[in-house]
């Protein structure tokens, strides 16, 4: 509380002092003064302190605690108090009559407030920035001697009679030191304030190389203004020197309070590239425009009129030259549909699963990114490029109307965004790029199905193979067999032994002929080749909708065994089947649907039913396939109520 009521305080103590510099100059024979008569320089020299003192006060309200806040206050407030008490004394002791009181005094004052307000920026305040700290043991000494300087200067300057002659013309203040004494007490301060400042400004450079965020925006930020001030003070007058200054305290308040706002590393880094680049062009365009109008001067055409040819042939060079120092700075955003058209042509020369990580590279050339990944909806990665990184920028990647994957990539810096230009060239890429990631998906699941077929039916190849090799084959042999053995009995003429052998030949063509049912039976079928389960099922169940009706409902069912698939599909055609032939039914109700660790089918009709007691061999067969795989199967069924087939097979 004590804090804010000496800041504010010392805001009123500011404007009083303003707003007696602004009275002296009306009031007459204030002209005679040399500066504080004039009211432009009052006013500009008046807005200064103001914003020195006024952004002092607000950051010792913020951060009380905070040294460079007191002493953006003390500096505009010495500005302040200096303009006042030189407008005061000047036309108290010059002018007035009588003489004001205490107008000397105030002239004295006035001398000695002009070190502090000239000499602490670029000395105490870099050193101190942004905590209001030293950086280390080693700064206390510059910062002392700056410090001892500037108390020396406040001391000495009033006694030196050109410094009161700046404020009050043609008059010798009543205290003189002798020049022999005088010269050195202002000279060396003077050199060693020189010295102080080029040692903390190389301190502070070297900080800021070695500094990290956010402390390396902030020196950023501040390096910055204060060399903008230091060129605006040496080259402009001083209306824009005066404007620049009034800017400075604020910006320096932005940068010890919003830092993480500014992105002052990427403006200082880009702008000088950028800068450096299109002077360079620039000069180079106007080196070659004069070397080659002094070359035809004395030619017919006149000079400025071949200059201006010349310049006009070379334009086409120069903006080409722009352009590529554009792309080098910021990259392909000023020219989206150059960065579509290098997308397109990365996914066209390259094919299969160099596809998308060349498209993926594309992506973060154009927006000059570090690293960038296309994750699945699932969050795991799917193609990366780059090193690994923490903070990027999301984009989820569409296509025909539904999410696809999601795009990431890194920022360009530890506190650098992407712009809007950056994020709608981001959009543009997206929609490019998630077409390329649909593609890559169909891609692998037509690559993963047609190994799936392979897979069954290198298979279902094998499976034949063995049955033929252990079942058919010996079954044949031994029916060769009983027919030689049926030839000698036939030579022997033994009828009892032809009727043996008679016997056996047609048990085992009997159990032959079984046999290959049971390979029929077991053989994959073939409308399971290509589509899945559930379509297989629609299919079936459309092949017979000439004659009964068939609704077909199928839950998404998992990933499904070779075997349990067959089973599926074999009970519902086969009960499909019996409804068609045997129950008259005028419709016909399929459902599949996967529940807990089990797989439900179910096939109702509404027929005429049947008692149940004799069982066919569909209804076999059925029955078989469900207890082959651990399953159950039971069908009910009532006359003129239609049957109901019921399976369950374990997953």
């Amino acid at each position: 509380m004590a804090a804010r009521l000496v800041a504010w305080a010392t805001v009123f103590c500011g404007i009083t002092a303003v707003t007696c510099a602004a009275w002296v100059v009306s009031l007459p024979g204030a002209d005679q003064l040399p500066e504080n008569g004039d009211l432009g320089y009052v006013t500009l020299i008046s807005a200064v302190s103001l914003s020195w003192t006024l952004t002092g006060a607000v950051l010792v309200r913020v951060r009380p605690r905070n040294t460079v806040g007191w002493l953006i206050l003390g500096i505009g407030a010495a500005s302040a108090g200096q303009l006042g008490l030189a407008a005061y004394g000047g036309y108290g002791v010059a002018v007035a009559e009588p003489a004001w009181p205490m107008a000397e005094a105030a002239v004295f004052l006035a001398c000695g407030l002009i070190a502090p307000s000239t000499f602490a920026l670029p000395t105490v305040v870099l050193a101190l920035y942004p905590d209001g700290r030293l950086p280390g043991p080693r700064w206390r000494w510059p910062v002392a001697a700056a410090v001892v300087s500037m108390a020396v200067l406040t001391a000495v300057v009033p006694f030196d009679s050109e410094a009161y002659d700046d404020i009050v013309p043609g008059r010798e203040p009543s205290a003189v030191l002798p020049a022999d004494v005088l010269a050195p007490l202002i000279a060396g301060p003077l050199v060693a304030l020189a010295l102080c400042a080029l040692v903390i400004a190389a301190g502070t450079v070297r900080r800021l190389t070695r500094a990290v965020a956010p402390l390396r925006q902030q020196l950023a930020w501040m390096a910055c203004v204060t060399a903008v001030f230091l060129v605006v003070l040496a080259a402009f007058k001083a209306p824009v020197a005066g404007a620049v200054a009034c800017c400075v305290p604020v910006a320096v308040a932005v940068g010890v309070l919003r830092h993480n706002m500014l992105g002052i590393e990427v403006v200082l880094r880009r702008g000088l590239v950028y800068g450096a680049l299109t002077a360079v062009v620039l000069g180079g365009y106007a080196l070659v425009t004069a070397v080659a109008g002094s070359a035809l001067h004395r030619r017919p055409l006149p000079g400025v009129v071949a200059a201006a040819l010349v310049a006009v042939a070379l334009t086409p060079l120069r903006e080409r030259l722009q352009r590529a120092a554009d792309r080098l700075v910021y990259g392909v955003r000023r020219d989206p549909l150059r960065a579509v058209a290098d997308l397109g042509a990365q996914a066209a020369s390259q094919g299969g699963p160099d596809m998308l990580p060349g498209a993926l590279r594309a992506v973060a050339r154009a927006l000059r990114a570090p690293g960038a990944v296309v994750t699945d909806l699932d969050g795991h990665p799917m193609v990366s490029t780059g090193p690994a990184f923490i903070r990027g920028v999301s984009t989820s990647l569409r296509a025909a109307g539904a999410d696809v994957a999601t795009l990431t990539v890194a920022v360009r810096g530890p506190d650098e965004t992407y712009g809007a230009d950056d994020l709608r060239l981001l959009d543009a890429l997206a929609s490019q790029l998630a077409v390329i990631v649909r593609a890559v998906e169909l891609t692998a699941a037509v690559e993963q199905e047609r190994d799936r077929i392979l897979e069954a039916t290198r298979t279902e190849r094998d499976r034949i193979r063995r049955d033929l090799h252990d079942g058919l084959g010996p079954a044949l042999s031994g029916i060769g067999l009983g027919l030689d053995a049926l030839g000698d009995a036939l030579d022997r003429r033994d009828t009892t032994a032809q009727q043996a052998f008679l016997a056996r030949i047609r048990a085992e063509v009997f159990g032959t002929v079984a046999e290959i049912r049971r390979v029929i039976e077991a053989m994959r079928p073939g409308a399971l080749d290509g589509p899945d389960l559930a379509e297989a099922v629609r299919r079936h169940a459309r092949s017979v909708a000439y004659a009964v009706p068939v609704s077909v409902t199928m839950d998404d069912l998992p990933s499904l065994p070779a075997d349990v698939e067959i089973a599926v599909y074999r009970i519902v055609a086969e009960a499909v089947t019996n409804a068609v032939r045997h129950a008259r039914a005028q419709h016909i109700w399929v459902t599949v649907r996967a529940a807990k660790a089990s797989l439900q089918v179910t096939v109702v009709d509404d027929g005429r039913g049947a008692d149940g007691s004799t069982a066919g061999v569909g209804l076999d067969s059925m029955r078989r396939r469900s207890e082959a795989l651990g399953g159950t199967f039971r069908i009910t069924s009532q006359a003129y109520r239609g049957t109901t087939v019921a399976a369950t097979l374990p997953l």
